[in-house]
């Protein structure tokens, strides 16, 4: 399998003003959050159908917690994992969710599947642009 070579880093003049356009971006209720994780390749399979399972305590908790339509997007030749949830304050609804026991066992299962030995902290993207 082969690699597209990594982006150059964005200039940093550049990446200042990126950074204020995407700090001043209008904040709209429900909040999207789209956040990235980065799964092993030799166990996408095994990552895939745990998820066909979630067992229905972490689905209540999410709900719970202030997640709606979350949704989990896979790209299979590397392993990112594209996620992505609304909520009335997506930040509260994930420290809810870390304060969550079930959520604290779900993760603890789900680290040996990400390429990060901490588990893989997700990488929260910010948004800039939405149509309705």
């Amino acid at each position: 399998m082969t690699t597209s070579p990594a982006p150059a880093p964005v200039p940093a003049d550049d990446f200042a003003a990126l950074t204020e356009l995407l700090r001043t971006t209008t904040a709209r209720s429900p909040q999207r959050c789209c956040f990235l994780l980065r799964v092993r390749p030799e166990r996408l399979v095994e990552y895939v159908e745990v998820h066909q399972h979630v067992w229905e305590e972490m689905r209540e908790a999410l709900t719970r917690t202030g997640w709606r339509h979350y949704s989990l997007f896979l790209h299979p030749q590397d392993g990112l994992v594209v996620g992505y949830f609304e909520s009335d304050d997506a930040v509260a609804a994930m420290a809810a969710m870390n304060n969550e026991e079930i959520n604290t066992r779900w993760q603890a299962q789900m680290a040996q599947y990400f390429v990060q030995p901490d588990g893989g902290r997700a990488a929260v993207l910010p948004q800039y642009f939405y149509l309705d």
